[in-house]
């Protein structure tokens, strides 16, 4: 018996497709990009092509949507591979709602990602220590991501939470000759008869002290969150940041503390991406 690791019987996966005829059509050269251009624009569009963009909408301004989406839902919602938090968990809706508009605008949108920890998740644990951390470290990669897309005409910062969302405001802020614009991945919807987000965390030092039973923080744990998206309802550093992003002329007016999964919150990310048409 042949260990399923090696081989799980399908000898279909053996008729392998060595060569394909690639994409059809033909760049939009000219003999100025080929002499004066950078190689790596041209071969940047070769990649676009291969990943099925049409070659005669190469020339479109590019923008790129830089969020901190984490885990893999199903296209019901449903989770296939869980997040770290609730905050990344659905702003894959606002990048695909603000690619579609880039699109219809009339421009070439790209997505690349830096997902974000989670110090509730890590309170108690030494993970805790790569908490804070994590602002700097992805500033600098999302910095290194956006100067990784050398024809960039702008950029969009899709994050929400107290380390996502900082990080990310400190990346455009590191790239002033260059337009942002932050999206804020709003929060998840508070419960009637629950605790929020804050308060659940402080169950076990209660339970502790016996100001809770068994019962209580079994429940109250479980109905913390009213949505599966967002970030904490408490005004606390998370919801802080995206207030201070809409203060700094970052965000559009009204656009913080959005509730998650709303339709008022996926306009919000139409609106904010830019007009390639002006």
């Amino acid at each position: 018996m042949v260990p399923a690791a090696l081989d799980l019987g399908d000898a279909s996966l053996f008729e392998v497709h060595t060569t394909a005829p690639g994409p059809p059509g033909r760049l939009p050269l000219t003999a100025d990009d080929l002499t004066s251009r950078p190689s790596g624009d041209l071969f940047g569009w070769s990649l676009d092509v291969g990943m099925g963009w049409p070659a005669d909408a190469l020339r479109r301004p590019e923008v790129l949507l830089l969020s901190t989406l984490g885990g893999l839902r199903e296209p019901d919602g449903s989770p296939l591979a869980l997040g770290y938090h609730t905050g990344h968990w659905e702003v894959g809706l606002l990048v695909r709602a603000a690619a579609e508009a880039i699109r219809e605008r009339g421009g070439l949108p790209f997505a690349a990602y830096c997902t974000d920890p989670c110090d509730g998740r890590t309170q108690g644990t030494p993970g805790m220590m790569d908490s804070l951390p994590y602002r700097n470290d992805a500033a600098i990669v999302m910095r290194r991501q956006i100067r990784s897309l050398p024809r960039r005409a702008g950029v969009l910062g899709v994050a929400t939470c107290d380390k996502g969302l900082p990080a990310t405001m400190l990346a455009l802020a590191g790239c002033p000759d260059l337009p942002g614009v932050i999206v804020p991945g709003g929060v998840t919807l508070p419960v009637a008869d629950a605790e929020d987000l804050g308060a659940v965390q402080s169950l076990g030092a209660r339970f502790a002290h016996g100001l809770v039973t068994l019962d209580e923080a079994a429940s109250l744990a479980c109905r913390a969150c009213g949505s599966p998206g967002g970030g904490c309802q408490f005004l606390g550093t998370a919801a802080t940041a995206q207030v201070v992003a809409e203060a700094l002329g970052l965000s559009l007016p009204h656009s913080a503390l959005a509730p998650s999964g709303e339709p008022v919150w996926l306009d919000m990310a139409r609106r904010s991406a830019p007009s390639s048409r002006a």
